[in-house]
Parts: C-alpha cells; structure tokens; sequence
C-alpha cells in the first residue's frame, strides 16, 4: 500500500516529467482514492459513460455508495489551477469558476447532473476541490461552497486528518459529505408525502349499523381490563398455550423462536402439561414461606390476566376473605397508572394504604391494627407514658394520636399492618406493569423499592414485566436481593383467544334483541342479537381475517382484542345485505380487504405509521433518498435467510458488515434494526435491544410483509400514502391520480384509477429497489 509520503514523492516525479492524464491518474489519483482514503474497486467506476441529448462523454471516476455518490474529474498534474484560493472555502462564483479550474469544475457539474449524483470532486493531482453539484434544497449553484485542499500536501501532509475525515470511505458512508457541504444529510426535505395533503380517506367506511346493536357485549368481552375485573368472564375466556407454529407454508419461512430470558429453565404455566404456578403459590401460602417469583412475558403476552386469573381463579380458596379467620393477602399493584414524576416508593405505599382500607380484616382495629401495634403500645406505656397508663381515657386519646399520626405518614402505618400480616399469614406483594415507561432509571427505582420492601416486610414478592426488560436490569446488584423463581407467559393462540371472546359475547346477548336501519332505510327487526355475533364470528374464525389478525398481533392478545374491536366496529359496510344473506344461507363472510383496511386505519381516516398497527417496508423514514429502501433491503435478505431448513437467526455484526459492504453507515443500519424490531417485523433473539452485538430472528408478520402484503392492493394503497416520494415527475403522477379519486363520484370508475395509481407507485417501487440491488451487484456477498 502506498504510503502519503510516496504519494507526494510520485506527484513531483510526473510534475518535473510533465506526465498526461492517465499517468497523472494511475500513480497519484487511484493512489489517493483506493490506498489513502480506503475505497475498494467495487465502489469506484472508471470511465462512466454520461449520455445525454445523443452527445456521449466519459466521467473520469464515479464514487457510489449507498447512502451518496459523487463524480471525480481529474486532469493531468501541470494543468494550472491559478484561482485556487488559499482558503478552506470559497463559494462557487467568481474566479473560482474561470480560466482551466472553472472549466473542470462546470464539467464535472454537469456530469453529476446528468447522473444525478449529489457531489463532484476536481483534481489535478495536487489541489482537490469537493462541492455540491446537484442540489434540492432550492440553494444555487452559485450560491454554493467547495472546501478546497490547494496542494496535494495539504491534503496528505499539513491537513491530512481533515482532508481524511472528509473523503475517507468510512466518512462518506457516515454522511460527512453531505454535513460539510449541505450542512445536513437529510435530502428529503419536501412534504411529499400523500397523507400531508390528502388528511381524509376518499371513502370513508363509517360505523355500521350493527354494531350498535353489539357494542355493549362486544366492548365487554373483549377488553382486557373489563375481563379481567370479572371472575367469571375471567374463566370463561382463560386460554392455554398450545405448540407453537414452526413453519409457515404460506410464506415458505421458519418461524424461530426467542431465548430464554433467564438462566434457570424457567416454568410454563400455559401449557397443559406444565405444573401450574398456581400450586406452587398455594404450597407456599400453606407453609408460609417468603416466595419469589418472576413473571416474565412479552408484550400483550397475558402476564396481567395470568395473574388475574391465578389469583381469582386456581387460587381463589387460598386468597378468600373469612370473617372467621385470617387468610392470605394478595396486594396488587399496577404501575400503568402511575407518572414519572412520582416517587416508586411513595406510589406503592399508598396503593397498599388503599388495599388495607378496603379490607375487612386490615382494616379493623379489634382484629388486625391494635395487634399490631400492640409491641409499640406496651413500649410506650412501661416507659414515657407510664403515668397515664392508668387513665384510660387519656390512654385511648394518646394511643389514637399515635395510629393516626402513623396514618398520616402514610409508611410506618403501611409497614406495620403488613409486617403483622406477614408473620401470621403469607402475604403476597405483586407488582405489575413495571415497565410502562422505558427509561431504565424509573424502571430500577420500582425495581429496588418493591424488593427493599418486600425484603424489609418478609413478604412473597411477584414481579411482572417485559423479557426485554429483564434481560436489561438481569445484571443489576437490585435482582441479587431475591433468588427469582423464572415463569414464562407465553402468548396463547390468538384464534382460540378470540373464539373464547365470541363465546362471551353471545353469552351476554342472551335474551336480547334490538333494530337498527338497513341501508335501503328499512327498519329491520332483530329478535336475537346472538345472530349478530354468529354472523362476525363466521367471518373471522377459520377464515382469512382470523389469519391476518393472528399474524399482525405477533403474539400480542391485547393488540388482536384491539384490532377485533375496531374491524368489527368500523370494517363492514353492508350489514343489512350482509345479516340478509346470513339468515337465508347460514353463510357470509365479510370482504377480507374491509378488514385489512379497517384494521391498518384503526381509528384514522387515513394510514400513517406512527399511529397503523402495520408498519411500512416502502420508506426507512430515514430522509435520505438513497437510504429509504434500506429497511426493505435488510428484511427482505433476513426473510430468504428464513426460509432455509438451516436457519437459526442472523448475527447482527453480519448484518453490519454486509450493509457496509454497499455503502451505508452504522447509524442507518443501526436506525434500521431498530425500527424492524420496533414495528415487530424482526426480533433479537435474546430480548435484548437491537445492536451489532445482538443475533436477529424475522417474525412471521415480517414473512407476510414481504411474501404476502406487498402484493395485496389494500395494503399497498394505504401505505403509499405515507412514503415519501423522491422524484418530482413522480410526485406529480400520484398526486394527479389521488386528486382523480377523491373527486370522482364513479364508483367503478374510481375503482380503475385506484387501481391505476397502485401499479404505478409498485413500478416505482420496484425500479428503485433494482436500481440500488444492481448497483451492489457485484458486492461481496
């Protein structure tokens, strides 16, 4: 590798020689780029053809990257550079555009212009001159700056760092080109984005008339919260955890599962053929032994209803209030109402203040509080207020004082009734929800003042959270206080979840009926409103909807009993044809598109990814032009990987290599990862946060995106209209198309530009998905 120093050497040799161009270039330039600044000859282009107008021309050099691209012309050492000024900068007017320099660099402008590459470079072999030649910013040309290194030891000797930290391989990629020049990487600066003007959907699908009818029943049976509060809806809608999929042939891809979160195999209490927690609570209750156990699931996994149902179901009898005798406390306490802004330990202090005022026994003075500040009293009595021990009067007054000056304080109050609980009966402390907020700082301090008091109290202690959120604090001196016995929640089938709700739902439509208006303006009569539930859940149980459900929750219960709720509410537009056609046949299944469009809507008019349930592969939100298919890029690859009988997860520091292999910087790539895990299309196998360091799996959702959706005309209609579009001419088509729609009153005919509109933007798609694959073509794999 040729050193800087023999770079400079070389450059006098062909000065004193007067060497030509392709000298000029082989022994300095190609020094510079491939020995100096780290390009491979996979990145660089010789000789590009630039064509335009029927007039063809060479490009001397065409750096490409995937995140930018520039044009070097280069001359021959000797041509004289007079006006390069002796200044870092200088704008690009003026002399700086005359004589042999200005020609060189109006050459080299118009060249990137005509491959519409951002950034040129003019050399000579000694000055270097790097400016933007195509901008979108609506700045001049003009108007524009070069940086300027005026001798080539400038740029290997006196400034060798800055002139490096410029050009080198590895700031390129990192978009040090575009923060020098441009002042920004960004390049996507323009709103275009449909959804920015387009802020309603053209055809609006609105409440159907049925729905009113089983709302009631329906918000019922399938919201967690009102579930869970109810014993026996709690029971009825309980569902195991079955096997789960390994393959899907659908898709043609493995499904791979996560890691353990912990060290010790931890139980599976969903699993028929687990030993139930339920038990092991029991056992400890009987023999009062402190107890510590760790709930460990992901999100929407059922880790609340989990404890729900283990405290009001399989061990109702352990937890039973007696107005006989004592029995075992479970206090609960859910972190889903609580701020940041307040403190952990005061918030669980008070909600245990709350659990003991409503209990009986807690509660009472005769049966629980005097006994337990009977110690204190007695205390009290021998020593300091011995001489009034004998006024009874005084005595109660004083004692009061003491209790309710506790209470007030809200902490030795709590401590003292639940320490004296403890010793007599087991008393579960169960905290859920700690994760609420992902700052690691709040969840630590929920963390060490629930085990400091259950440790302080003697008390068992219950702890429900994210694995992601174990596997973040696991390390942490907070979880060497208890030795956790580990329970795995893992998701129930989401099918078998949804048909427990149906049967819920029927079950309170019991003996009602009720009339809504069909769409003719009829008044239908409805003498059973159990028809009702009959005719939706046809439509999604064991039918495409029931799968598209299932694969956009990813596991998550919560989710798929939201997506359920908003299709059956705002998904069916034909409900009078529909109950109609039900009752004559026994059969109807709503339009599958209606639910996909319904459930990627959710409550809006129109689809945008921060508030869809489905995220979108078109666009990587980067705001780079050259970077915003990167996201379909990496999860398209980790699919095909998926599918191979093999296929165990991806190393997230191949992924890194791969990806700058073509060009792009570890903050994209980095960006990336983190968005694929956060819309759920791809997982880390360990739970942890995606890095390099973490090993990827690809969710059955990210297998559907890619294999399935992208070819469903919903779902590309709807994510079009929040990507951004580069190009203007292409802009102006989607727009034109769009605005046809929405003013269009001809239903089939509106139904054709749709159609129209959706194969143009696939085609754009698809060209400037092959354009970048082609560019790397010749990549190392």
């Amino acid at each position: 590798m040729t050193t800087p120093a023999e770079i400079i050497a070389q450059y006098d040799h062909l000065l004193f020689h007067h060497a030509n161009e392709a000298a000029t270039r082989l022994k300095v330039i190609n020094d510079v780029l491939y020995s100096v600044l780290g390009w491979t000859h996979n990145d660089i282009a010789p000789e590009e053809r630039v064509s335009e107008d029927r007039s063809i021309t060479w490009a001397d050099y065409v750096i490409r990257t995937g995140m930018t691209a520039a044009v070097v012309e280069a001359k021959k050492v000797g041509v004289c550079f007079d006006n390069v000024p002796n200044t870092r900068r200088a704008q690009l007017n003026g002399k700086l555009v005359k004589d042999a320099l200005g020609d060189a660099i109006i050459q080299a402008r118009d060249y990137a212009r005509k491959l519409s590459i951002p950034f040129a470079i003019v050399t000579n072999g000694d000055a270097w001159i790097i400016f933007p030649a195509t901008r979108t910013d609506q700045v001049k040309f003009q108007d524009s700056s070069a940086i300027i290194f005026p001798s080539l030891r400038s740029a290997l000797q006196d400034d060798y760092a800055e002139f490096y930290d410029l050009l080198s391989r590895a700031s390129v990629i990192s978009g040090r080109l575009e923060h020098e020049l441009l002042g920004r990487v960004e390049n996507q600066i323009e709103a275009r984005r449909l959804n920015s003007y387009f802020k309603v959907g053209f055809s609006r699908v609105s409440r159907h008339s049925l729905f009113p009818l089983i709302e009631d029943a329906v918000t019922s049976a399938f919201t967690e919260d009102i579930v869970n509060a109810d014993p026996d809806l709690l029971e009825k809608c309980y569902v195991n955890t079955p096997d789960r999929l390994r393959f899907d042939s659908r898709i043609k891809m493995h499904v791979a599962r996560k890691e353990s979160a912990t060290a010790k195999a931890p139980h599976r209490p969903l699993h028929d053929k687990n030993p139930q927690v339920g038990s092991i609570i029991s056992d400890a209750a009987s023999r009062a032994r402190p107890l510590a156990i760790l709930v460990l699931g992901q999100v929407g996994a059922g880790k609340t209803t989990f404890l729900e149902y283990t405290h009001k179901i399989e061990t109702a009898e352990t937890f039973q209030q007696r107005a006989d005798q004592s029995y075992a406390y479970w206090m609960q306490i859910d972190f889903r109402t609580f701020s940041k802004e307040e403190s952990a330990h005061d918030y669980i202090l008070q909600a245990l203040k709350k659990l003991i005022s409503a209990d009986p026994f807690l509660s009472d003075y005769n049966r629980c509080i005097k006994h337990a500040y009977a110690s204190e009293i007695e205390e009290l009595f021998k020593g300091p207020l011995f001489l009034i021990s004998g006024d009874e009067k005084e005595k109660n007054a004083r004692i009061s004082a003491l209790i309710m000056s506790d209470y007030e304080k809200t902490q030795p109050y709590v401590e003292k009734l639940v320490s004296y609980a403890a010793q007599n009966v087991p008393v579960f402390l169960v905290i859920d929800n700690i994760d609420q907020f992902e700052d690691e700082g709040v969840q630590s301090s929920i963390f060490a003042d629930a085990m400091a008091l259950a440790r302080k109290l003697s008390v068992s202690l219950i702890c429900a959270m994210r694995e992601t959120t174990f596997v973040r604090h696991r390390n942490t001196p907070i979880f060497d206080a208890f030795d956790f016995d580990p329970v795995t929640i893992d998701p129930p089938q989401v099918l078998s979840v949804l048909s427990k709700r149906f049967f819920v739902a029927l079950h309170l439509l019991q003996d009602k009926s009720g009339r809504f208006t069909a769409e003719n303006g009829a008044d239908v009569q409805v003498a059973d409103l159990r028809v009702v539930i009959d005719l939706v859940q046809g439509s999604v149980l064991g039918s495409e909807i029931g799968t598209l459900i299932d694969v956009l929750a990813t596991g998550d219960i919560r989710l798929a009993l939201r997506m359920t709720r908003e299709f059956l509410q705002s998904g069916w537009t034909v409900s009078g044809k529909a109950l109609r056609i039900y009752q004559q046949t026994g059969k109807y299944v709503m339009p599958r598109h209606e639910a996909l469009r319904a459930i990627m809507l959710g409550n809006n008019t129109v689809y945008s990814e921060a508030t869809s349930v489905l995220g979108n592969p078109f666009d990587s939100r980067l705001a780079k032009t050259e970077a915003q298919l990167l996201r379909l890029f990496v999860l398209a690859a980790a699919v095909q990987y998926s599918s191979e009988s093999n296929f165990r997860y991806l190393e997230g520091l191949e992924i890194q290599r791969a990806v700058r292999e073509v060009g792009f910087g570890d903050s994209a790539t980095t960006r990336v990862l983190a968005d694929l895990c956060s819309l759920r299309f791809m997982h880390t196998v360990s739970h942890s946060m995606p890095t390099f360091e973490s090993n990827y799996i690809v969710s059955r959702l990210g297998g559907y995106i890619v294999r399935h959706f992208m070819s469903s005309m919903m779902f590309v209609e709807n994510v079009m209209m929040d990507t951004f579009i580069p190009r203007e001419s292409t802009w102006n088509e989607l727009y034109g198309l769009t605005n046809q729609i929405y003013s269009s009153r001809d239903t089939i005919g509106r139904l054709k530009v749709r159609k129209k509109r959706v194969q143009f933007f696939m085609e754009v798609m698809r060209e400037q998905y092959a354009a970048e694959k082609l560019k790397y073509s010749a990549r190392p794999a």
